[in-house]
């Protein structure tokens, strides 16, 4: 008997420090962790503004400024005059546009996929990287973009498995944009100055991609970007941490 409980004893003992350190299935959270607005453009090598079409072999490539941090970064204030917080992802290849294709309610649809990229996220002074407010230069990658938003001191970098597009014309003429990241995760095993907050880390980054055009639902990017994107990265999820006596759990099995 004295065997038995020493074993569920044991197990117990195992079952909360397993509880303590935290769940690795558990979903990440939906909170953003890195949140991007305004400040973000796509653009590629072999892209049809006009048709939508992202021809094979085409390499994606986004720039961006971030205007908000949260979860365990929320100590990094995106909007400190005197920091700039951007980002850069590359090495995105087209498998090529799926479209337009028909679907449900008379609308079009045109979806591409995107393999193989990284992303890096850098700290740096002044803010000197050119905003939609601003004007974006056009056709990049010229003498800002993307050298502005790589100038600083990296402080996260990470993969993104698979990213994908989607638009959308309905039958009324309007437009609406998505892309999806599933998943992204940060890499080490130096990933950046703030890599330790974050390690493993691997969740959704999504949000809306505008596509060029003057119909309603689509931006008057400048010339030679493809797309005006906002999203952000899904956070980890909230570490629980459950504490208890030794003396507590024995009483469990008196």
């Amino acid at each position: 008997m004295m065997k038995r409980k020493i074993g569920i004893a044991a197990s117990l003992a195992l079952l909360a420090a397993t509880v303590m350190a935290g769940s690795a299935s558990a979903q990440c959270s939906t909170d953003p962790l890195i949140k991007f607005d305004a400040d973000a453009f796509a653009y590629e090598s072999n892209y049809n503004a006009a048709t939508y079409i992202s021809s094979a072999g085409s390499q994606l490539e986004v720039v961006g400024i971030v205007s908000l941090f949260g979860g365990p970064l929320s100590d990094l204030n995106a909007d400190d005059p005197n920091k700039e917080y951007t980002f850069h992802w590359m090495g995105l290849t087209s498998a090529g546009t799926v479209g337009p294709t028909p679907i449900a309610g008379g609308a079009t649809r045109w979806q591409t996929t995107y393999t193989g990229g990284t992303f890096h996220i850098f700290e740096g002074s002044p803010r000197n990287a050119p905003t939609a407010a601003g004007g974006m230069p056009p056709n990049p990658p010229n003498a800002s973009v993307p050298a502005n938003f790589v100038d600083g001191t990296l402080i996260l970098e990470g993969t993104i498995a698979t990213l994908v597009t989607t638009v959308t014309r309905f039958s009324n003429g309007t437009f609406s944009g998505a892309f999806r990241v599933d998943p992204y995760t940060f890499t080490g095993p130096v990933g950046g100055t703030y890599y330790n907050r974050v390690a493993g880390t691997s969740c959704l980054l999504g949000g809306l991609w505008c596509v060029t055009g003057t119909a309603n639902g689509q931006c008057s990017n400048p010339v030679g970007y493809s797309a005006h994107p906002n999203g952000k990265w899904d956070g980890p999820p909230p570490t629980e941490i459950s504490s208890s006596t030794w003396g507590a759990i024995k009483q469990l099995y008196r």
